[in-house]
Formats: C-alpha cells, sequence, structure tokens
C-alpha cells in the first residue's frame, strides 16, 4: 500500500514539473517548394509550375496535442497562372493563422485561414495540411510538410517544405 502511495505521488510531481518546464513557443524557419498545376511556362504553356519559397512559422502550443499558429510564407520568384486568362504573381507572400492538432509523437495536422499579398491582387487563403516533426536535443526540431492552399476565386497550390525549429 505505501510502495503504491508512493508511486502516485512521484508520478504527480513528475507531471507536475513536466507542466511547469513545458517549452509552449516553436519558431520553425521552413525551405519549400510552391507547386502551381495551373502554371504557365516560360514560354507561355500552361504547366506545372515549381517556386522556390521561404517560410517563418511561429506557434504556441495549448496543450500536448493543440496549438495556435501563424504561418508565413514568401515564393521567391514570381510567376504566371492561367483561370481562363493569364494572371501574373509578383513574390507573392502568405500569413496564415493555424490552428494544429498533434497525433502521437511525430505527426500534426492543421488548418486555417488568411490572405496572400502580391503587388497585383490580394488573395484570400484557407489552409490545409500535414507536418512529420522529429525532435532532437536541446529542444530543436526537424520536419517536413505537404501544405494545400485554397486561394478562393483564384488557383490552388501544394507547398512541399522541410524546416528546423526551436521550442522555448
Amino acid at each position: 500500500m505505501l510502495l503504491a502511495m508512493t508511486s502516485v505521488l512521484y508520478a504527480q510531481e513528475k507531471e507536475e514539473k513536466q507542466s511547469e518546464g513545458a517549452k509552449r513557443h516553436k519558431l520553425m524557419l521552413v525551405m519549400g517548394n510552391v507547386h502551381v498545376p495551373a502554371g504557365i511556362n516560360i514560354d507561355g504553356d500552361k504547366a506545372w509550375t515549381v517556386v522556390p519559397s521561404w517560410g517563418l512559422d511561429y506557434d504556441y502550443a495549448l496543450t500536448e496535442q493543440w496549438a495556435i499558429g501563424m504561418h508565413t510564407d514568401m515564393a521567391i520568384e514570381s510567376y504566371e497562372y492561367e483561370e481562363d486568362i493569364i494572371y501574373k504573381r509578383t513574390r507573392p507572400f502568405s500569413m496564415i493563422l493555424t490552428g494544429s492538432r498533434k497525433f502521437g509523437e511525430h505527426l500534426t495536422v492543421m488548418a486555417g485561414g488568411g490572405v496572400e499579398l502580391a503587388k497585383e491582387e490580394d488573395l484570400t487563403i484557407v489552409r490545409v495540411g500535414i507536418d512529420y516533426g522529429w525532435e532532437l536535443q536541446n529542444d530543436w526540431e526537424l520536419s517536413a510538410s505537404l501544405m494545400s492552399d485554397f486561394k478562393i476565386d483564384a488557383y490552388n497550390s501544394w507547398i512541399l517544405g522541410l524546416g528546423v525549429g526551436k521550442r522555448f
């Protein structure tokens, strides 16, 4: 009986220390590629277009499974796409408010909404995606992500990314 009570008290103390020392903030630098299925190549023909991008993501952990965040991306090249007529996007910059849920130790599913800003026109975005992360020493993390951006009344795109982040 005494051994069982001691085990319960130790487990409660350990859980309290973990929650007190939990690092709720995460900042992630992401190198990615924006995939535009409705893109236009340099010859003016419709072709799947891939554009390099950089992202900076911030997440705040509400619990061990749930987080909210602000995810940003910037395509570092301009491109064109076709939706009945040809449109140009000059290095678009996206800001997405996200909510995410972690399943198990590695997989996170996220969804959110925001805006894509460009010289030509600002677009509303709905984003869904998955992230697979590996925790490293000293609160560092590596991740691979796949995001799908649905732009209202415009083109859609996919983002494949690799990121490195730090919890604090």
